[in-house]
């Protein structure tokens, strides 16, 4: 410590033109740190988002339940709501079956509706007559009327599964032509470009 002392004061007026430069150094180096520790924690967040969704707690609400507990199985009636993180599953009618050691979920309803957020914060969205959550391998399966919304995509088919980890669509078709697998790609700017043609 004596001998740095030394150093310092035999260093005179250059340390005085040298400490604003290394304060300066010193300020830039805490804020683009900083600045990467915030970034970090954003990407981590928003890699969480839907992953987490399965660890925590699901939580059912509706008007009437039947639980059968030695069965393992559960029927809820009218205004239901499935919450499990950002995963939303709202329905007419939700059927529960967990007898099988894996626990899927039936929801019905005009229409039964599934939302979740993504991992870069947009949304998947689907409607269908019956929704099929599989607890066990995080897909669901949509039934009747089916469309589901990604991006800026809309499916409609006959049946669609969503494979939720992987983030992957798999429609198909009853081989009637009403029922073929229509897609929709909407282009956000394309109203205003054509209102500034005309």
């Amino acid at each position: 410590m004596y001998a740095l002392f030394i150093l310092l004061k035999a260093s005179g007026k250059r340390l005085v033109k040298c400490v604003p430069v290394i304060c300066l150094g010193l300020c830039l180096s805490f804020m683009l740190n900083a600045q990467e520790t915030s970034q970090e924690q954003q990407d981590s967040t928003s890699f969480d988002s839907i992953v987490t969704d399965f660890q925590k707690d699901m939580n059912i609400r509706s008007d009437d339940q039947e639980l059968d507990g030695k069965a393992k199985t559960s029927i809820l009636i009218d205004n239901v709501v499935i919450q499990q993180g950002s995963l939303e599953i709202k329905a007419d009618r939700v059927e529960a079956d967990a007898s099988k050691g894996n626990e899927v979920i039936t929801a019905t309803g005009k229409p039964a509706s599934y939302r979740q957020r993504l991992e870069d914060g947009s949304y998947v969205s689907a409607l269908a007559n019956a929704i099929v959550y599989n607890v066990a391998t995080k897909t669901i399966t949509l039934t009747g009327n089916a469309e589901i919304t990604k991006d800026q995509s809309k499916v409609t088919a006959s049946s669609i599964t969503y494979d939720m980890l992987n983030d992957k669509i798999n429609a198909s078709s009853d081989g009637n032509n009403e029922g073929k697998v229509n897609t929709v790609i909407s282009f956000g700017d394309q109203d205003e470009n054509d209102e500034g043609v005309n």
